[in-house]
């Protein structure tokens, strides 16, 4: 029982000094670049919808997106780079707004009409996947995440 409580403190400072880590890293105002490469495109019309949630919350829309952008695509491809990114934890949504009407078209039962990726590549099931399979870490001063709609 002595080992098991001894054990459990060692976690719990453990944790509390990664997330002390990650607040020094805040505090100290470190930015980086992160470079988002889009494929799996279909076609060049419209544009794609790009957003960035550093939640759970913001991903699954209870508040408001971090940041968000728009760009045209080009021979079946697109980038945006998002600068000066606080080090952070990160997921990105995409999808191919092909008729411009600024969201994600659905059919009767609800499954997306349009093109659609997240970051790391991650599917769900029925519905989008989790925040945590969607998310990554930005500790550098650059960094280029892929994602292929389908």
């Amino acid at each position: 029982m002595r080992h098991a409580i001894l054990l459990f403190s060692l976690i719990v400072y453990c944790s509390m000094g990664a997330s002390h880590a990650e607040d020094t890293q805040t505090l100290n105002n470190k930015t980086g670049t992160i470079t988002v490469q889009l494929t799996g495109f279909e076609n060049d019309q419209g544009a794609v919808k790009l957003c960035v949630c550093r939640t759970e919350d913001e991903y699954t829309g209870n508040a408001k997106e971090f940041c968000t952008a728009s760009t045209e695509i080009k021979n079946r491809r697109a980038e945006w780079i998002f600068e000066r990114m606080p080090y952070s934890r990160y997921s990105i949504k995409a999808f191919h707004d092909e008729n411009a009407n600024n969201k994600l078209d659905t059919d009767i039962l609800g499954r997306p009409t349009e093109q659609y990726g997240f970051s790391n590549n991650a599917r769900g099931q029925f519905g989008p996947p989790p925040f945590a399979k969607t998310a990554f870490t930005l500790s550098a001063p650059q960094m280029t995440i892929a994602i292929e709609l389908k």
